[in-house]
């Protein structure tokens, strides 16, 4: 019930029923739990000098070249939430060191996970906080990819649905496609091994790798759903203000820098020239027991 007009704004049908286009949005599944993919934080200091954490904004402090608009995965979320009430809802993510800003680094405060400002925003929103499970594990899209996977498994989900934003979504889609496919699967462990030079580091690998792997062939047996939803088009229905804001944005040369840079991304999936190997994932891995 969507009408593209051009390569950024889309038209809502807003007499549509919500409970309807969120139906077509989910691909027709009742989610079991929703996976919110973490994303950028933003400090506020009240007049009172209190220090909180949200999901930042569309436009950032620290990078105004870019325009990533984070706090669309909660409100998502929350909406998403209100139709699929038994759902519950992962917040995911830790915050990697090398995306720490400078302003941060001067800091002894230990900086909070993008799962916990994740969370605290959907129940500032009104959401009852035993629907919500804190994963922070993950450092960047492939363990979130790895971790949804793990958290499937483990509590027996059959349809899960990963809200994120909607420049993102092929990427995640194409990362979990990798992992569930057995020969990219090896060329990716592969990759990533060379990561860990001592013998302890290597092991520990080896063991988290091998518990991955075991999760992930329960996984494809039980034939489990995962849809990807974009956090966009969720707002865009939620509200005719929201729809007018998420066009806007859209058009924004911050939010098209973004697009573009994802775009540059797939395509090194595709032929194979994607860094896997990254500092986020060996921080990952070494944070596991």
């Amino acid at each position: 019930m969507t009408e593209q007009s051009n390569v950024f704004e889309v038209k809502v049908d807003q007499s549509f029923p919500k409970k309807d286009y969120y139906k077509e949005q989910l691909r027709g599944i009742t989610p079991d739990a929703f996976f919110v993919l973490g994303g950028g934080n933003r400090e506020i200091i009240s007049s009172k000098e209190r220090v909180s954490y949200k999901t930042s904004s569309y436009r950032g402090k620290f990078f105004p070249e870019k325009i990533g608009g984070a706090k669309a995965r909660p409100i998502a979320a929350v909406e998403l939430s209100k139709y699929y009430p038994e759902a519950k809802i992962v917040t995911m993510s830790h915050r990697p060191k090398n995306l720490f800003q400078l302003a941060e680094k001067s800091q002894e405060t230990e900086y909070p996970t993008f799962a916990h400002v994740l969370s605290e925003d959907i129940k500032r929103a009104g959401v009852n906080g035993n629907k919500i499970i804190e994963k922070p594990e993950s450092t960047s899209t492939l363990t979130e990819m790895m971790e949804v996977v793990k958290l499937i498994v483990q509590n027996g989900w059959q349809n899960t649905a990963v809200i994120t934003n909607d420049y993102q979504i092929e990427r995640a889609r194409k990362i979990l496609n990798i992992l569930k496919d057995d020969e990219k699967l090896v060329f990716l462990k592969r990759e990533l091994r060379f990561l860990f030079k001592t013998e302890r580091e290597s092991d520990l690998f080896n063991r988290q790798w091998q518990k991955f792997e075991e999760a992930l062939s329960k996984f494809k047996t039980s034939n489990a759903h995962v849809v990807f939803v974009s956090a966009e088009n969720v707002l865009r229905r939620r509200s005719p203000h929201y729809e007018k804001l998420i066009n806007e944005v859209m058009e924004q040369d911050g939010y098209k820098n973004v697009v573009e840079q994802e775009k540059i991304g797939n395509q090194k999936i595709d032929e194979g020239k994607y860094t896997f190997a990254q500092d986020s994932f060996r921080e990952y891995i070494l944070a596991l027991k």
